[in-house]
């Protein structure tokens, strides 16, 4: 029984970090583990593991902890919503006295008890227009609180899709409940005349044929993001496209050169080009690119990135990043509004 506990408890943390975030995502190391009963815990502790669960389900919602597992540095306290709509799972940082983190794992079929009608008709709205052709279904949704990670959101709720196909929306509840979300498509399903245009940005980029082999499309609807990411196997080379405009919004290839942060300050501590050999070197591509001409444009450089933008309302701005051997390997189109679809 106690080593099916350890495995289980690891197990767990690995299904939190893949609920983050991407850069809030760790694994602890392997640690040795131990059962301990939940009476075994202090008081303060207790409370302050309830209190938490209460601020994520409300007050009036029963529940109970069942299990707890060492882990070292920390306690991975695990129990259950007793109408069953619910697991829940907390874990208590022992070294500073606190609740690191609470998850409340929902059934779907609990979604109208556990969420509030005007929120749950939000989601449902978001999900049902992030595509019109393959409307999103979500088979489980957590309730999630890590107070003291530093990447956001930090304090959401997150679904996760339903069949092959990967997906997530997340609501930060931190930000008037802000929706983004995120799903995987296999090649087939994606418009064949954009995942030409991804190969093309590659080509006209790097020089070489780069094969597209991960797709994604991704919304933030409080900041206007909607985009399409097209990668390759190794994830070293991107290409954005707009999801409401088709037109691309960014690249970038493998081009990185240096070996270490020392190394890039030495590299980059003066200028590769001068405002005027710049301009000359990126005008080609950022028109094939972008189909903007920047004649006229002032430049900005900061470390390997050079900024071009025109001193004109309403204008857009680009942005190219340059490597030690002086070839320009990314680009991103910065509009005016800041909105990127």
């Amino acid at each position: 029984m106690r080593k099916f506990r350890c495995v289980s408890a690891i197990a767990i943390l690995i299904l939190i970090a893949t609920a983050l975030p991407v850069q809030a995502a760790t694994i602890p190391a392997a640690t040795e583990t131990t059962d301990k009963q939940v009476g075994s815990l202090t008081p303060t502790v207790v409370s302050r593991l309830e209190k938490a669960v209460q601020e994520l389900i409300g007050s009036k919602t029963a529940f109970q902890f069942d299990d707890v597992t060492d882990m070292g540095k920390t306690w991975i306290v695990e129990g259950e919503l007793e109408d069953g709509t619910a697991t829940l799972q907390t874990e208590y940082n022992k070294e500073k006295n606190r609740v690191d983190s609470t998850t409340i794992r929902y059934k779907i079929s609990s979604l109208g008890k556990a969420m509030n009608a005007p929120l749950k008709a939000k989601v449902l709205n978001s999900a049902k227009a992030f595509d019109s052709k393959r409307p999103l279904q979500f088979e489980a949704f957590w309730r999630v609180k890590s107070p003291y990670q530093s990447n956001k959101p930090s304090n959401y709720w997150v679904f996760w899709g339903a069949g092959e196909k990967a997906s997530s929306l997340y609501v930060d509840v931190d930000q008037g409940n802000a929706i983004t979300v995120n799903a995987d498509y296999a090649l087939k399903q994606v418009d064949p005349v954009l995942l030409n245009r991804a190969m093309n940005t590659f080509k006209r980029v790097s020089g070489q044929r780069i094969t597209v082999q991960h797709v994604s499309r991704y919304k933030d609807e409080k900041k206007g993001l909607s985009y399409w990411s097209f990668e390759d196997a190794s994830e070293a080379n991107e290409v954005k496209i707009g999801a409401v405009t088709g037109k691309v919004l960014a690249v970038s290839t493998s081009g990185m050169d240096w070996n270490d942060d020392a190394d890039f300050k030495k590299s980059f501590a003066s200028p590769k080009y001068t405002a005027a050999e710049a301009l000359k070197l990126v005008k080609p591509k950022v028109r094939l690119l972008f189909n903007i001409n920047v004649s006229g444009y002032k430049v900005k450089v900061q470390g390997n990135q050079y900024t071009f933008s025109k001193q004109q309302k309403g204008t857009d701005s680009i942005v190219a990043k340059v490597n030690k051997k002086g070839t320009f390997y990314e680009f991103s189109l910065h509009s005016s509004d800041g909105k990127m679809q």
